[in-house]
């Protein structure tokens, strides 16, 4: 399947609209059709693995699991650095940028001490 065909794919963009809503596990579940459709060691294959591992840490961040989202933060920039040597600014139609401005809002929000209900 061509990188286009993977971008336009219902399962890619359903991904989206999971993360995008906050469906985290689903958007994590979705994407991995779309990871397993991808060349291996493309730049796809490993952007698609970052987002997954974002998906994982956002989820871990509702789980209040701070250590295990700032694990999954630092596996996502491994992957994303991997996608990043392609030299593309994007991939699948997405921009590297933002998807490292993501991980880095991820890791942020997991360092802040959570705030108390009181």
């Amino acid at each position: 399947m061509s990188a286009e065909a993977l971008a336009m794919s219902p399962a890619f963009i359903a991904g989206t609209d999971f993360f995008e809503n906050g469906f985290f596990w689903e958007a994590h579940e979705v994407w991995e059709a779309v990871w397993m459709a991808c060349p291996p060691n493309s730049a796809e294959h490993r952007f698609v693995q970052a987002l997954i591992q974002l998906a994982n840490a956002e989820l871990k961040l509702a789980m209040d699991k701070p250590h295990a989202a700032m694990r999954l933060c630092a596996i996502a920039e491994g992957h994303l650095s991997e996608a990043a040597l392609s030299g593309r600014k994007d991939v699948l139609g997405v921009s590297v940028s933002w998807l490292e401005g993501a991980i880095g809002q991820c890791r942020d929000r997991a360092t802040k001490p959570a705030r108390s209900a009181l």
